[in-house]
């Protein structure tokens, strides 16, 4: 396994406190789509198995010809959820992510929200100046569970080799990702969407509490 160079952190559910947010946007969208009833439970279903997927990906496969629609209404209905449920971050996560860029390591941000919604959500957060990088599918391809994003990072980071990457992440789709980037190492938490059990089936090395407990790891503050 490589030494680690660049840290990859997920947004929702990794960095920044969820609080329900996506399904919120996600049931206002299909309310006014006018998709009721067990249609409306099956696709809610399916956010719930794809979070962490590029959202217009998640919304082609669901309602194909309305995906653009859907896709504007949901970010829309997102930043307005966000207003009004409020923001903030994991706690501890600015303070590790400056801890981890004080110890020589490049810091990336990856999200399935589209560049705009995650820039507005950065401003409220305060993290313009936290992160060496910040990514979405649509700078670099295709959403999560592809590599794109994370390959995206390691070559604008000049890591010296894909297993120098560390992913971090709440979803299988995370995992998956770290694992067809060839990522050296994937790392689960527990703060957002899916459990040990089913980060670890889809590839994560480690799973742990928080992105706090990245202070833990020898491999990262012993440098």
């Amino acid at each position: 396994m490589n030494d680690v160079e660049l840290i990859c952190f997920d947004m929702a559910g990794t960095t920044m406190i969820d609080n329900g947010l996506v399904l919120e946007a996600f049931r206002r969208t299909i309310e006014g789509l006018g998709v009721v009833g067990d249609e409306a439970s099956v696709a809610e279903a399916y956010v719930v198995e794809t979070m962490g997927q590029s959202k217009i990906e998640v919304f082609t496969a669901l309602f194909s010809d309305r995906a653009v629609l859907a896709n504007g209404m949901f970010e829309r209905h997102f930043v307005e959820a966000a207003q009004e449920l409020g923001v903030s971050e994991i706690p501890g996560a600015r303070s590790t992510v400056e801890t981890l860029r004080s110890l020589g390591l490049g810091v990336a941000l990856t999200t399935g929200f589209s560049p705009q919604t995650r820039e507005a959500l950065v401003d409220v957060l305060g993290w313009s100046d936290l992160f060496d990088l910040r990514v979405s599918p649509a700078d670099a391809g295709r959403g999560r569970p592809a590599p794109d994003m994370l390959l995206w990072c390691a070559l604008r980071a000049q890591v010296s080799a894909v297993g120098a990457l560390m992913v971090v992440g709440d979803t299988a789709s995370d995992m998956q990702a770290g694992v067809r980037a060839g990522a050296g190492r994937c790392v689960g938490v527990l703060s957002g969407t899916d459990d040990g059990l089913r980060l670890r089936a889809h590839g994560a090395n480690d799973v742990v509490d928080s992105v706090v407990d990245l202070l833990g790891f020898d491999s990262l503050t012993s440098r």
